[in-house]
Order: structure tokens, then C-alpha cells, then sequence
């Protein structure tokens, strides 16, 4: 199954790459950026050899707002030098990201690549992230898997699953198994999606409520 995620995201490559193009034409897209999902020339490296980069994914504003705090905190650490690399897929939370990252100087933002293979393999390479956190529902195989091929530890937070997407899961349940059994840490925002995380075989559930009520700014 893994093999097939694979190629049919190569396959569809091309078509996404006119999509994103018709969006921009639409001014749904980034006119300057909009190339950071599509080409790893694109990518606009530009990280601290001797810092530990920690990766967020948040999809749109909600998600973004969320990890806020958490980089505060985290940033408050004396001891470690770390930096953010927080990648998004919208244009609004790109222009929220420009707004409020602002305060922290080690802290960066990319538009989150497209799922194909050798786009994720390029920007794990180039960035070399030394964790990955996603946020709420974001699970994208390619970058499970080949964070997982180079050892880097991966969390959800936030992590949301409707009983729609469960039983969407289940019709694929070993390879949703070996996706969700990847996570090494797992926050979820309601007890629906802990029970449901149990039986797609995360580990390390923790339940500490809806993480976007305990935003910050």
C-alpha cells in the first residue's frame, strides 16, 4: 500500500502542478511562494548548523495559532539551542505566520511541499529536522514513512479524528496501523479520537483538551 501511495502521488504530480498554477492565476496561492509546494529549488533553505530544528506542520490558521505557545515555551529554554521551522498550507496562515513569528529569531516559515515522494525526501534532507510535529488531522504517508526511514521522531497534537475518518481508515487498516503506529507521542483534543488512536495502534495517548482554547498571542 505504501508502494501505491507512492506512485499514484508521482503520477498525479504533474496535475497538481497545474492546479496550483490555475490557484494562483485565481489568487487562491502565494503569486512569490507558491513554488515552495511544487520544486525543491524552490525550497528556500536557511537553517543554523548547530541548532536542533524542530519541524511543525500546521495546515491553516487554527492549527497555527495553537503551536504558538508551544514555540514560546520551548524557546525559553536556555540550555538548547532551538529552532522552528513551521510550514503551513494556506495563504491566509502564511500571512498570519509572517505576522506573529516575527518575535521569535529563530523561528522560520515554508509552505508545506506536496505529499510526493522525492519533493518530501529533499526537504528532510535539506532542512534535517531533529523532530516533527503535526497538528489536528494533518497525516501525510510520505512524510511518515520517510521520517521514519530517517529516524526522526514524529507527535500529532491536537490530533482530531471523526468517526467518519476512523471507518475511512479501517478500510485500509494495516497500512493505517503502520502509519499511526510511526507516532511517538500522540495529544489528542476529545476521548473520541484517544479511542480511536488505541485502535490504529499509536502509543503514548495523552488527552489534555483542545489545544486552539489555549491560545496566546
Amino acid at each position: 500500500m505504501r508502494f501505491l501511495y507512492r506512485t499514484l502521488a508521482n503520477l498525479i504530480y504533474p496535475f497538481l502542478i497545474i492546479l496550483i498554477f490555475l490557484r494562483k492565476i485565481f489568487k487562491k496561492e502565494d503569486s512569490k511562494r507558491y513554488k515552495e509546494k511544487l520544486f525543491s529549488h524552490s525550497f528556500d533553505v536557511n537553517k543554523d548548523k548547530n541548532s536542533r530544528l524542530i519541524w511543525f506542520h500546521a495546515a491553516s490558521i487554527g492549527e497555527l495559532k495553537s503551536i504558538l505557545p508551544i514555540i514560546e515555551e520551548l524557546d525559553k529554554q536556555k540550555n538548547i539551542n532551538f529552532e522552528f521551522l513551521v510550514t503551513t498550507i494556506t495563504v491566509s496562515s502564511a500571512n498570519l505566520a509572517k505576522k506573529e513569528l516575527v518575535r521569535f529569531k529563530n523561528a522560520k516559515h515554508r509552505f508545506f511541499p506536496l505529499d510526493v515522494n522525492f519533493l518530501i525526501k529533499k526537504f528532510l534532507y535539506l532542512w534535517r529536522p531533529e523532530a516533527i510535529i503535526l497538528v489536528d488531522s494533518e497525516i501525510w504517508p510520505n512524510l511518515i514513512f520517510l521520517a521514519k526511514d530517517r529516524k526522526v521522531p514524529m507527535a500529532i497534537i491536537n490530533a482530531r479524528i471523526t468517526k467518519k475518518t476512523f471507518k475511512r481508515w479501517m478500510m485500509f487498516p494495516k497500512i493505517a496501523k503502520s502509519i499511526f503506529g510511526i507516532f511517538e507521542l500522540c495529544l489528542v483534543s476529545n476521548p473520541e479520537t484517544k479511542k480511536f488512536l488505541e485502535n490504529l495502534n499509536a502509543k503514548n495517548i495523552f488527552s489534555f483538551g483542545n489545544l486552539k482554547f489555549c491560545e496566546t498571542y
